[in-house]
């Protein structure tokens, strides 16, 4: 399947992070990011269990159940297997199409911010996220799974969704949660224990990628609109460039660049509490985007905001425009879904 092994492959068949990119990254939690996480309900938690396993969880409660204690410190409730270290977690909003990333560390105070920025809304755009669900048979909602490979309630979870979270980490342990989202079916069982998940167009930073380049533990989190249940998938993941594999992958005539290849060593479908606490698919209680800062808004406070040194980077926060970076924005979601 033409698997990547070095950074410097990765980078001819993807291209190297955008430094423009880098810069919308902050190192603290500002009035954007609370105002974002006052509105949450939801969020996936990538982090690394007592037994040293790569696992991501879906946490859910009432609208600011995140909560801001000090600009670099939020408290949530973890799972009781979280080992202390590096994680990461995808804030979610209900009807918004940006999430917020948030990486950092886990421990008995709780979670220490190292990095937060908004992450682009076209995984949720392609994925169709928030729109209305189509019910789901009470028969296959109380279906579940725990096992070493995709049996048939997780391989029928798997074909139907549309969005999924990929949690890594680096060589150093330093986490990240990253979205994913296409039409349901793309999220492609390959075999009983083997997944293949596009690499579509995003934040052009490729954090996944280079992490998994490092460090090939993974956990993905899949989720289907109108089902409360999710699907953890854990295992070791490569990156494929094969040209069949992303010809199958294709989307409006666009083949990804790369390709996940997750080989899957734990299955794991359930019904999830905070789904359901947090009412993910009710769109009654979706936000409405205008309570919302403008993302174009967001990101360009964010530029300004960043510590990074070096001319160039003095340069751009210098010309960072709402304006000019709303327009980019609108164009880049017209025309770079894929």
């Amino acid at each position: 399947m033409n698997p990547v092994g070095s950074v410097s492959e990765l980078e001819n068949a993807v291209g190297k992070p955008v430094s423009a990119m880098m810069l919308k990254t902050i190192d603290h939690l500002d009035e954007h990011c609370r105002t974002i996480l006052a509105v949450s309900t939801a969020a996936v938690l990538g982090y690394v269990d007592r037994d040293g396993v790569q696992r991501t969880r879906l946490l859910g409660g009432a609208p600011g159940f995140a909560k801001v204690t000090a600009p670099t410190r939020l408290d949530l409730g973890f799972p009781d297997d979280a080992a202390a270290g590096g994680a990461s977690l995808l804030m979610l909003v209900p009807g918004w199409r940006e999430t917020l990333r948030i990486n950092g560390t886990v421990g008995a105070d709780g979670f220490t911010v190292r990095e937060a920025y908004l992450h682009c809304g076209k995984a949720v755009i392609r994925a169709g996220l928030w729109n209305p669900a189509a019910p789901v048979a009470p028969a296959a909602a109380a279906a579940e799974d725990d096992a070493a490979a995709i049996g048939p309630a997780a391989a029928a979870f798997l074909g139907a969704a549309p969005f999924a979270v990929i949690s890594s980490r680096d060589e150093d342990g330093r986490a990240d949660s990253s979205p994913r989202g296409d039409p349901a079916g793309d999220l492609r069982l390959l075999g009983p224990t083997t997944v293949a998940i596009a690499d579509r167009p995003g934040n052009r930073r490729t954090d996944t990628l280079h992490n998994i380049v490092a460090h090939p533990e993974v956990a993905v989190l899949a989720l289907v609109p109108g089902d409360d249940r999710t699907l953890e998938l854990t295992g070791t993941a490569t990156i494929s460039t094969d040209t069949d594999l992303r010809e199958q992958l294709a989307e409006r005539g666009k083949a990804p660049k790369a390709v996940v290849v997750v080989e899957v060593s734990r299955v794991r479908l359930a019904r999830s509490e905070g789904i359901a606490t947090a009412a993910l698919w009710d769109t009654g209680r979706h936000v409405d985007r205008d309570a919302l800062p403008r993302p174009s808004a967001v990101w360009t406070d964010h530029v300004k905001r960043n510590t990074t040194g070096g001319v160039g980077a003095r340069v751009l926060r210098a010309v960072a425009n709402e304006r000019v970076m709303r327009a980019g924005v609108d164009l880049d979601y017209r025309q770079n879904l894929y």
